[in-house]
């Protein structure tokens, strides 16, 4: 039996160890490339569906710190019942029994105007018991004879001063010129019906064909 040992000389070693340390570098970098591009494109299928600029910044992405053995990103959304709703299609309907789901107009204020509530969300918009307790005054319902869908609709609300929302109509701001009016908050439906309008999978998908060249991309051109 002839036994053979090698042993690698101390230039030999530090050339491994540079190289290795050179794939992770490219590694890091094609991870961080793959995992904007991912973002980049799962934004843009919101935004080319037509379910506008919001809900397509809902999606965040994270790069970590690479080690010497790991590289690594995230892709996420914060909305992701609706994303996943678009993704799939889904039909949703009312809960608790209810008969309807209320759609809020353009017209319904954010849900921290006029609440203290802890944690509220500027942007999250009112929902209809909330509506009635910030203008103290009971919403109306109005159903057409034979339509499928319904309205909601608070009474006598004056416009703002600012051009922006509704407040009630106080003997002052009555006195001031601005005249009350009925002011449509919610659309009434049955159901919700979600039609398929993204693809995640196939971003996720193309991310992955391209990765290899990412990497490659972050390689040094004169490196062997």
């Amino acid at each position: 039996m002839v036994l053979i040992s090698l042993s690698l000389g101390g230039n030999a070693a530090a050339s491994l160890r540079q190289e290795a340390d050179s794939l992770m570098a490219a590694a890091a970098g094609g991870v961080a490339d793959a995992t904007a591009s991912l973002e980049q494109t799962l934004r843009g299928q919101v935004l080319a569906a037509g379910l506008g600029p919001r809900l397509a910044g809902t999606w965040r992405s994270r790069i970590y710190p690479p080690t010497a053995t790991k590289a690594s990103g995230e892709v996420w959304t914060v909305a992701p019942l609706i994303i996943e709703g678009f993704d799939e299609g889904a039909t949703i309907v009312a809960r608790n029994g209810s008969r309807w789901l209320a759609i809020p107009t353009a017209n319904v204020p954010p849900r921290s105007w006029g609440s203290k509530a802890p944690g509220g969300h500027p942007r999250r918009l009112m929902t209809p018991v909330e509506v009635e307790a910030a203008f103290n005054r009971d919403l109306r319902m109005i159903q057409p004879p034979g339509s499928p869908v319904a309205y909601l609709i608070m009474d006598q609300l004056v416009a703002a001063r600012s051009g922006r929302g509704f407040r009630q109509a106080t003997s002052r701001r009555l006195a001031q010129g601005r005249n009350a009016q009925p002011v449509l908050m919610f659309v009434l439906v049955p159901q919700v019906t979600l039609s398929k309008r993204l693809d995640i999978a196939g971003a996720v998908a193309a991310v992955e064909a391209e990765f290899p060249g990412l990497i490659e991309s972050h390689f040094s051109p004169d490196q062997p």
